[in-house]
């Protein structure tokens, strides 16, 4: 059974918005993390929700609509 690498890209994106939520969570409510370790979950999410969700819209939303 061959899986292309695409189908891991569905749990990037979950993967992604749960830091990207966790990251904007803790920086609004002002947990104990220290800052700049947020602004790096918040750009680690941010990009790789851009970059799955790109891919995942190309590979998979844009193909049924063809």
């Amino acid at each position: 059974m061959k899986i292309p690498p695409e189908d891991f890209d569905i749990l990037g994106v979950f993967a992604f918005s749960s830091i990207t939520a966790i990251a904007l969570y803790a920086l609004i409510t002002g947990n104990a993390l220290p800052k700049w370790v947020l602004f790096y979950l918040l750009f680690v999410g941010i990009v790789g929700l851009i970059i799955d969700g790109t891919i995942v819209y190309i590979m998979f939303l844009k193909k049924r609509n063809d």
